[in-house]
């Protein structure tokens, strides 16, 4: 391989165009403000999507081109797929049977809340896994901790594999022309990442409650 000769085809760097990047800025407030005053996150993101084409004036189609359709329906696929899991009441039996195991005080559901969250984020990606583990946060000796508890536990459980989170796999997939990242060349580095951070971030929590 020393003596191999790698050809890499010239990259244009594209000059920046001050009025959409002006354009995608403002859009870009206006939608943080929609979603600080409480919006429709999925209405105001698609209002803010349809400002920046309308007032860019570009070709709508190059833009279609860009959208990964595939992984719109592998999320489409996966909402329905949860949804219609919670209306089995599998959910909630799996709770009445997992309640022991959480404990009774809040430092201990917080921390089982967490390693659970962790595995299940991994099995089932941390998406799915909050909309069902959401239904139970009520339960709880401390709603409000858990409910911070769980977004930061499935947030940092997004590192532990590839499969956590689907950022992960959305890079991978997008990355497969350039290089290779197999599961446990990424797994090897978000084992300690992933404890680390998720030991810290329910301690700090629990310290300010």
């Amino acid at each position: 391989m020393r003596d191999a000769a790698i050809e890499r085809e010239p990259h244009a760097i594209p000059t920046l165009d001050r009025n959409l990047f002006a354009i995608v800025c403002v859009v870009l407030a206006l939608i943080f403000g929609c979603f600080v005053v409480g919006l429709n996150l999925a209405w105001t993101a698609m209002a803010g999507a349809v400002l920046v084409m309308v007032l860019a004036r570009r070709d709508t189609h190059d833009v279609l081109k860009l959208v990964d359709w595939h992984l719109l329906v592998f999320f489409a696929a996966l909402f329905l797929v949860v949804d219609g899991l919670s209306d089995t009441g599998l959910p909630d039996s799996i709770y009445r049977h997992l309640q022991p195991v959480f404990g009774s005080t809040a430092p201990a559901q917080a921390w089982n809340l967490t390693w659970f969250s962790a595995a299940g984020s991994n099995v089932f990606s941390n998406v799915p896994f909050v909309l069902v583990a959401g239904k139970w946060i009520a339960r709880f000796t401390e709603p409000e901790l858990m409910w911070k508890v769980l977004a930061l536990a499935t947030t940092f459980a997004g590192n532990l594999t590839i499969i956590g989170l689907v950022a992960n796999m959305i890079v991978v997939e997008s990355a497969r022309e350039h290089i290779e990242v197999g599961f446990w060349d990424y797994t090897r580095f978000g084992i300690p990442i992933t404890i680390l951070t998720t030991a810290a971030g329910v301690a700090v929590l629990l310290a300010l409650r």
